[in-house]
């Protein structure tokens, strides 16, 4: 990403209140997002009375009180926040990719219906290979964005596949994914779930959201906003969608699986 996209972050980091600093994080994002003592002396030193590796009894129920109180604010503002960077990623992912790719026009029906390969060589429609570009971009830019407003807690397309005996989905490693995309270990991925955002405490399997991006081909022919992906090729319209299936694997109701697109914003 250059130093304008990065800069772009900084007004939602402000905006919400979430002061603090953070070095490098691995991609995993699975951190969890606690200060230690000493650097919590370091930065509050009212609150510590002796050597910042001892803290009395008093001080340290004090400090417990304030990172309680400050993971609550964090909760009700790191939602708008979580929100603000994902629409502003949805909106430029499609413009990014429509000036890259169609010199910034809008397709037309047509272009968007005609069949081209996508990088794994299967023939798919313009439609879904646009949709594939503005996917990659967004989520690059949302890894980016969320990292300064709410550093490790969410992770980016994890997979979690769902226990045979008591159907808990939980988390798979990159390494374990890669192993089991080989044609001999395919059947292994039935059933699993990849979101493009999740939302967690720092443990990938307290999940409180989930997000996905989704992107529309000609803006002039879409009069209404991108629906749920259905689980079948002929849906009815009383058949559970993929947000069904996100809200089981994870017990979330339907207002913590949104969709982010573009020109809408973040809607159920």
């Amino acid at each position: 990403m250059g130093l304008g996209r990065r800069t772009d972050w900084l007004w939602v980091f402000v905006a919400v209140g979430l002061g603090g600093c953070a070095g490098q994080r691995p991609r995993t994002y699975a951190q969890q997002g606690m200060d230690s003592v000493s650097n919590t002396c370091r930065t509050q030193p009212a609150l510590c009375t002796g050597p910042e590796s001892v803290m009395p009894v008093p001080r340290a129920a004090q400090v417990a009180t304030l990172m309680a109180g400050a993971k609550l604010a964090l909760d009700a503002e790191a939602k708008r926040a979580v929100e603000s960077v994902l629409k502003k990623c949805a909106e430029d992912a499609r413009s990014e990719v429509m000036l890259r790719y169609h010199d910034g026009k809008d397709p037309t029906v047509e272009q968007c219906n005609e069949l081209v390969r996508n990088a794994r060589g299967e023939t798919v429609s313009r439609a879904i290979w646009l949709g594939e570009q503005m996917h990659a971009v967004a989520l690059a830019c949302a890894a980016e964005g969320l990292e300064a407003v709410i550093p490790g807690r969410f992770s980016i397309e994890p997979t979690y596949r769902p226990a045979q005996r008591t159907g808990t989905f939980t988390p798979l490693s990159n390494e374990e994914v890669e192993l089991l995309k080989q044609p001999r270990f395919l059947y292994e991925l039935k059933g699993t779930v990849s979101p493009d955002v999740v939302i967690h405490s720092g443990d990938l399997i307290r999940v409180s959201a989930v997000y996905d991006f989704k992107f529309f081909c000609s803006n002039a022919a879409t009069k209404g906003a991108p629906g749920w992906r259905p689980l079948s090729k002929n849906p009815s319209p009383t058949e559970p969608t993929q947000k069904n299936t996100y809200m089981d694997a994870f017990n979330l109701a339907p207002g913590q699986v949104l969709r982010v697109i573009p020109r809408w914003g973040v809607l159920e």
